[in-house]
Formats: structure tokens, sequence, C-alpha cells
């Protein structure tokens, strides 16, 4: 992952793209197909990126709200 976007965003707005990713991770961990080794290994794929991508959202840093601060 080369291109690396940055983007300014409140405590309030990060807990709900995390609420939205934990979403997203569940449907993938609960989506019901057939095992094949593709299969797996796209899942399995899938899975890895959403969890770098809830990893790097926590330690981006962010903005302080008007009532954060």
């Amino acid at each position: 992952m080369s291109d690396l976007a940055t983007i300014n965003i409140t405590e309030k707005q990060l807990n709900l793209l995390l609420s939205g990713l934990k979403y997203v991770r569940s449907a993938e961990k609960l989506r019901v197909e057939e095992p094949t080794p593709e299969y797996v290994r796209s899942r399995t794929e899938k899975l890895s990126e959403i969890e770098s991508l809830v990893d790097t959202l926590k330690a981006s840093p962010r903005k302080q709200s008007a009532s954060q601060v």
C-alpha cells in the first residue's frame, strides 16, 4: 500500500468508521460459501486488509472537535 491519504477526523467520526468496519468484518466472517482454496485465500486477504485499516485508523492523529477542547 504505497498510496497514503491523510484525513482529519474527530474521535466521534473515528468511532463511526470503526463501527462500520466491525460490521464489514463480521459480515465477511459470517459469509457462507464453499471453502475452496481461492475463497479461503480471498477471505483471509480481505480480513487482513480490514484489520490493517482498523490499526491504521486507530494509530492516526485526529483533530479535536470544539466540544473536546
